[in-house]
């Protein structure tokens, strides 16, 4: 019998604040996000969990978090959730760890495994996994008990090609790819933190980043800049193979 294939959204840098006014480079975060919902949640092929990596918050305020959990607690979805560079890490696990949201760890969905990562570095832009985050997903891929495993973090794995984010990148990305080289069941890496979507193969691995729900930041710029493009999300249906479909949906149009 052929398995249903796991459907996941997949949101990044939502970015709220306290207030529903507040701006983020003079976008309403909370609009652009309550937009992103209304258009994915009424898609033909609903999901089955949503992910949120990182920079869900702009603020660092409790008040952001539960106007997140507002947002999203209607949808009576799983919300797997993982901290960015601008989180506040107690208010996040106060109000979005326990059910149906989850701040890291490992969420199963079908027959995946989805490894939720910690890149928090307290105090910086760039991110960092530490030893003991590092030898979770040792941990997790040498209990071999998924067919297939896809990682999630904040900070990119992968240069993006612009010389400002790309110095604000998750540090250490070299040690967690010599993990992840040689287990074949780790299908694919997906991340936020750059404001842009990208799509590379590596050794048979999918690496993806996805746009922002506000404002998007400009492809190969050297200096920060802002791209013109709107809110957007990413969708990953994850099949009984290890096969990863995904597609970029931009609130003006797909892509």
């Amino acid at each position: 019998m052929t398995q249903r294939v796991a459907r996941l959204l997949h949101i990044t840098d939502t970015h709220l604040h306290a207030s529903p006014e507040g701006r983020m480079r003079g976008v309403c975060t909370d609009a652009t996000l309550r937009a992103v919902l209304a258009r994915a949640l009424a898609d033909d092929d609903p999901p089955d969990a949503i992910l949120a990596t990182g920079d869900l918050v702009q603020d660092e305020t409790r008040a952001g978090y539960e106007r997140l959990r507002e947002l999203l607690s209607p949808s009576g979805l799983p919300v797997y959730c993982l901290p960015g560079n601008h989180d506040e890490l107690a208010a996040m696990h106060a109000v979005l760890d326990g059910e149906p949201f989850q701040v890291c760890g490992e969420a199963r969905l079908g027959n995946w495994s989805l490894l939720l990562l910690n890149s928090h570095f307290r105090g910086a832009d760039a991110g960092w996994l530490s030893p003991e985050e590092l030898q979770r997903v040792v941990d997790a891929l040498a209990r071999n008990d998924a067919s297939h495993y896809l990682v999630c973090v904040h900070h990119q794995v992968l240069p993006m090609g612009s010389r400002w984010l790309d110095g604000v990148g998750l540090s250490n990305a070299d040690d967690l790819v010599e993990v992840l080289d040689g287990h074949k069941r780790v299908r694919g890496v997906v991340w936020g933190h750059v404001h842009q979507a990208s799509d590379r193969r590596r050794q048979g691995v999918r690496f993806l980043s996805s746009p922002s729900t506000c404002a998007q930041f400009l492809p190969n710029s050297d200096d920060f800049a802002i791209d013109a493009r709107p809110p957007g999300f990413r969708w990953l249906n994850l099949h009984a193979n290890g096969r990863i479909d995904t597609k970029v949906v931009w609130l003006e149009a797909d892509s």
